[in-house]
C-alpha cells in the first residue's frame, strides 16, 4: 500500500524521500457542508422555501385533478364544442402546471447554489490553510466518489467542520431575491 501511495504521490509530481514521512489526509466536503452551522442554516432555508413552494403547488395539482373529474364526469353529456374548450383549457392548465413545476425545481436549485457556494468556497480554504498547516502532502475529497477506502484515522472532516464554526463569516442570510420566495 505504501508503495502505491508512493507511486500516486511520484505521478502527481511529489518528490517524496525515503526518509521524508508522506501525509495524506481525506475530507469529507459534502459532510461538512451538511455539519457545519453555515450549511445547516442554508439548507433549512431551502427547506423553508421548499415547503413553501410545494404547498402551492400541491394546491394547484389539487385544483388541476378536481377539473379533470368533473371534465370526465361530464364529457359524455357535453355538446363537442364544450368539451373540446374543456379539454383545451384542461391541457393549457397542465402545461402551466407543469411548467410552474420544472421553474419550482430550477430556483430551488439555484437558491441551493446560491446559499451554499460560499460555504463551500471557505471550507476549501479551510482546508488548504489546515494541510498546508499540518504539513499534508495531499488531502484528498472523499464524497467525490472516487475515493474507494481510507483509514478513519486521516479524515479531517470533523476539524475542518469545527474550524469552519468557529470561523467568523459573511452571513449567507436569507438570499437577495426574497419577493420571488412567495411567489
Amino acid at each position: 500500500m505504501a508503495a502505491a501511495i508512493a507511486a500516486m504521490a511520484a505521478g502527481l509530481g511529489l518528490a517524496a524521500t525515503a526518509s521524508a514521512e508522506l501525509r495524506i489526509a481525506v475530507v469529507d466536503m459534502q459532510r461538512a457542508l451538511n455539519e457545519c452551522d453555515a450549511g445547516k442554516k442554508a439548507k433549512d432555508q431551502v427547506k423553508a422555501k421548499f415547503e413553501r413552494s410545494q404547498d402551492q403547488l400541491k394546491k394547484q395539482r389539487e385544483d388541476l385533478d378536481r377539473l379533470k373529474e368533473d371534465y370526465d364526469r361530464k364529457a359524455t353529456v357535453l355538446k363537442e364544442e364544450e368539451r373540446r374548450n374543456l379539454e383545451k383549457d384542461l391541457e393549457t392548465r397542465s402545461l402551466d402546471f407543469k411548467r410552474k413545476y420544472e421553474d419550482f425545481q430550477r430556483d430551488l436549485q439555484q437558491t441551493d447554489h446560491e446559499l451554499t457556494s460560499t460555504i463551500v468556497e471557505d471550507l476549501y480554504g479551510i482546508v488548504r490553510d489546515y494541510g498546508a498547516k499540518n504539513g499534508y502532502a495531499l488531502v484528498l475529497e472523499a464524497s467525490s466518489g472516487t475515493l474507494l477506502y481510507n483509514d478513519k484515522a486521516v479524515d479531517i472532516t470533523d476539524e475542518i467542520v469545527k474550524i469552519q464554526n468557529a470561523t467568523p463569516h459573511k452571513d449567507t442570510g436569507p438570499h437577495k431575491a426574497t419577493d420571488t420566495d412567495t411567489e
